[in-house]
């Protein structure tokens, strides 16, 4: 009889009927994540502090350029000369990579004033696109790692501020082959009078000569054109015609041809 019920207890064990229950597992603790790494953005530099006499100083030299044919956009629209003049000589880009960063604004010459409120790092600095209507500042470099976006972008830019051309749609797509990074860019344009399409390599410099072939289709009285300036980093870029082109150019001490 014992042997049985030895037999009969084995038996349960070995089919599971006799084992005792099993507590779960208790649940792991999950892994702590990193913190997220915060965005970088660049911290807000205050104004500059500017006396009436550089304010003055700005008000001419912008007041000359004015004159000589640059146009102010809708980004000044509505504001004084004054307040304009005030808002670009106090802003913490103005004149500040010229080298000339710690001499007063009253001791810098027209020339070199006009070529601060015209190569605009405050524009870029703020991403404004309308600061003239005729002009504006363009991140010339580093465009190796453009995209169709980007490019779409800068050529409806630069459409935009000739307005010689309606109807303004423009696309853009990649293209294999051609240039250092093995594909190009191929930009088509919906506009009055058309503009055929500009396949170029992607480099890490924008070609600014591309503009000789914007201007080749501008309408027929059409007297304006662009005009580039260049300094390796960003590019200025001006719509205007000859008489405009040489006042611009006398006002920032350049020849007449420089523009």
């Amino acid at each position: 009889m014992a042997l049985g019920r030895r037999m009969i207890g084995w038996l349960c064990r070995l089919f599971g009927q006799a084992r005792p229950p099993r507590h779960p597992m208790p649940a792991r603790e999950p892994e702590p994540q990193p913190p997220p790494v915060p965005v970088w953005e660049p911290k807000p530099q205050p104004p500059q502090r500017r006396s009436e006499a550089e304010i003055d100083a700005v008000e001419a030299a912008l007041n000359g350029l004015i004159a000589a044919g640059l146009r102010l956009g809708p980004h000044y629209e509505g504001m004084e000369r004054r307040t304009v003049a005030r808002t670009i000589a106090e802003h913490p880009e103005f004149a500040v990579a010229d080298g000339n960063e710690t001499l007063p604004l009253t001791e810098r010459s027209s020339e070199a004033l006009s070529i601060a409120i015209l190569w605009s790092y405050r524009a870029l600095a703020d991403a404004i696109e309308d600061e003239f209507a005729n002009a504006a500042i363009f991140d010339d470099h580093c465009y190796d790692g453009a995209d169709e976006e980007t490019y779409r972008a800068l050529f409806a830019r630069l459409i935009d501020l000739a307005g010689a051309w309606t109807g303004r749609g423009i696309t853009v797509s990649r293209v294999p082959g051609l240039g250092p990074y093995g594909h190009s860019f191929r930009v088509a344009f919906e506009t009055q009078p058309p503009i055929p399409p500009l396949t170029f390599p992607a480099d890490k410099n924008f070609d600014w000569s591309l503009l000789e072939r914007l201007d080749a289709c501008r309408p027929a009285d059409e007297t304006r054109r662009f005009r580039v300036a260049a300094d390796g980093g960003a590019g200025l870029v001006l719509f205007l015609d000859d008489t405009e082109a040489r006042a611009i150019a006398a006002r920032l001490g350049w020849g007449p041809d420089d523009l």
